[in-house]
């Protein structure tokens, strides 16, 4: 059976595994779970010992790998070796979130958050696609008109996003009402740009103007915590980070903050790549906030 907790709790493996596990087959899912159960086993077996465990066929195990984005067992067995060895020292630490609980001292417990966010925001790089996130700055800064939409918990980081496009003097929209969402949505273009960000995915409202935006022709790019959702299947590129809820955490907060990672990184990639425009957009915005300061 498979073990209730997984000795690798971080990394390129295990970031992969989490945001792919909701959409796998059960068969699939049955292989993932057995390699996060029992990760130093799989590095010093065979794919053929991890189907007979995993109960599937051989090549069962190997496409189950393929799934969530390696070329077949080998790629799997390299990257927890990294895993495991990034892990190291710090394994103790790492298993975090069960152990807090009313008698955890206050340091400590700002002191496991902290670490739980930190490991969010490096493990984003291992399942944000690097080409899909230049394709997407390049799109952001020729759009004529971007619209950012978030809903929910979703909604700050999303803020947040408009707000910092703004600042570099791109058109930005940000309706906060759903029906203004969707209707800001119909009335985009080809040359448009509609930014949605969702935890799950799977927000009715913000799906509703995804369609929308869609359908309108403008480019729509999704940052998302899963790999397959509704979201993910509009969108016409989506960066992925974080993974499910950890604890009674709601919304699963490190997702959110990896989020807003990903929102610093589309900041300053359109930044670098239209340096005076972005330099006088900042200057303007650093007079501003000097004038609204005591």
């Amino acid at each position: 059976m498979v073990a209730a907790k997984p000795s690798l709790v971080s990394g390129e493996f295990v970031t992969r595994a989490q945001a792919a596990l909701p959409s796998l087959r059960a068969t699939d899912k049955r292989v993932i779970e057995m390699i996060l159960s029992a990760p130093e086993a799989v590095v010093r077996g065979s794919v053929t010992e991890l189907a007979q465990k995993a109960g599937v066929a051989q090549s069962s195990a190997v496409r189950a790998c393929q799934r969530i984005g390696y070329r077949g067992y080998q790629d799997v067995k390299l990257a927890i070796t990294r895993d495991l060895a990034q892990q190291g020292a710090q394994e103790q630490e790492l298993a975090h979130e069960e152990g807090i609980d009313g008698h955890t001292p206050a340091a400590d417990i700002l002191d496991r958050v902290l670490r739980r966010s930190g490991r969010a925001l490096v493990d984003a790089a291992q399942t944000v696609d690097p080409e899909l996130l230049s394709l997407t700055i390049d799109r952001i800064a020729a759009a004529g008109r971007i619209l950012v939409i978030g809903n929910g918990t979703s909604a700050a980081p999303a803020h947040d996003a408009a707000y910092r496009l703004s600042a570099l003097g791109l058109v930005t929209l940000y309706p906060t009402d759903v029906m203004a969402q969707h209707l800001a949505a119909r009335h985009l273009d080809t040359s448009c740009v509609c930014l949605i960000v969702s935890h799950t995915g799977a927000s009715r409202e913000s799906l509703q103007t995804a369609q929308a935006a869609r359908t309108a022709g403008a480019f729509v790019i999704a940052i998302t915590s899963f790999t397959n959702s509704p979201l993910t299947r509009i969108a016409d590129a989506s960066l992925i980070a974080g993974g499910p809820e950890h604890g009674f955490r709601l919304e699963a907060m490190a997702s959110r903050l990896a989020h807003l990672g990903i929102i610093d990184a589309l900041f300053v990639g359109i930044a670098v790549r239209h340096p005076k425009t972005s330099t006088k957009a900042l200057d303007m915005m650093a007079d501003t906030t000097i004038e609204h300061s005591l």
